[in-house]
């Protein structure tokens, strides 16, 4: 019989490992009720479907992270390779050659993951130091075709596809992150390839054991990450219209930091897509809801500096929980 200690104990245990697994739950609930007493604004319809159109970027980035994060790695070029494929991409569309340039960008994109996947496999450089050479390389790459001037593009069609258009009162630019959301999650909670994503990510030694193609899903996941993030990039012109050559510099800290909220272990072989969702909106309603009350740029980053950090320390309190 269980003494009345032990079973105080056992229910403590259960709650505190309740709130931390729903924690992001709360806090993103929370933000929202207290930003739609605060502001009107806020919780106007309009700026409802901006918040969508704003997290189509990040949220594109943040599921691609998702993938690297659970396998144990690291991705620090993904703003400078989608501000690269941006560029390229409106390069193509200057040109004349019309719905070519979509390929075009995926494929630039596609090239800076691979690149990174190879350094990883087959120099064996740790992917903090691989991905910081594509960001290099693509920051250099982005700033030479430009000579830090503004592309320009007259392309209708393409910002309609990619930003500016609308399905059912939804921007084109949310539509494709639901798309991807929905790939990413299938992927990675239907599929073998998902399965053996979260085996290699727990445990290289042990894939490897059970013969699981470890470096060929290194090459495939970076390859996957550098894809997403020509489409980033694609998404981020049409929405303004130009390319820039820093256009996307500094998303992948708001991607880890999405991420880093979802809960998705940076150690690896843990998270999902779903939770990566509410880490992404949370951001992106905290980044809007700061913007409408005149936060200045500055304090943002500290709010959010101290949220991840909140957040990471009640994950290693749980995972505590768990182990004692």
């Amino acid at each position: 019989m269980t003494s009345p200690t032990a079973e105080l104990e056992r229910r403590a245990r259960l709650r505190r490992a309740m709130i931390a697994t729903s924690g992001i739950y709360i806090a993103f609930a929370v933000l929202v009720v207290a930003l739609a007493m605060i502001s009107p604004a806020f919780r106007s319809p309009d700026n409802l479907v901006n918040i969508g159109r704003q997290v189509a970027i990040l949220g594109i980035a943040s599921s691609a992270m998702t993938f690297v994060i659970i396998l144990g790695e690291i991705d620090l070029s993904v703003g400078a390779v989608a501000s690269v494929s941006g560029v390229i991409t409106a390069l193509a569309l200057s040109a004349g050659i019309g719905p070519l340039a979509i390929p075009v960008g995926l494929a630039v994109g596609a090239g800076f993951g691979l690149l990174n996947g190879l350094l990883i496999v087959y120099v064996a450089v740790p992917s903090f130091i691989a991905t910081l050479v594509s960001f290099f390389i693509a920051q250099g790459l982005a700033l030479t075709l430009t000579t830090g001037q503004t592309i320009l593009f007259a392309a209708d069609g393409f910002r309609l596809l990619f930003a500016t258009g609308s399905v059912l009162g939804f921007s084109s630019a949310f539509i494709w992150l639901v798309l991807v959301f929905g790939l990413m999650g299938w992927l990675l909670a239907r599929t073998r390839f998902g399965a053996h994503l979260y085996a290699i990510g727990g445990s290289q030694d042990n894939a490897r054991m059970l013969g699981l193609a470890v470096d060929r899903m290194k090459i495939v996941i970076f390859t996957l990450a550098g894809a997403l993030m020509g489409l980033v990039g694609m998404i981020l012109i049409a929405r303004i219209g130009n390319a820039r050559a820093d256009g996307a510099i500094g998303l992948e800290f708001d991607a880890i930091a999405a991420v880093v909220l979802g809960g998705t272990a940076l150690g690896g072989g843990y998270g999902s897509i779903l939770r990566t969702i509410v880490g992404v909106m949370l951001i992106g309603v905290m980044n809007n809801g700061l913007a409408i009350l005149n936060v200045d740029f500055n304090t943002q980053q500290i709010i959010k500096g101290v949220l991840v950090i909140a957040v990471v320390l009640v994950d290693r309190w749980a995972r505590n929980i768990k182990m004692n």
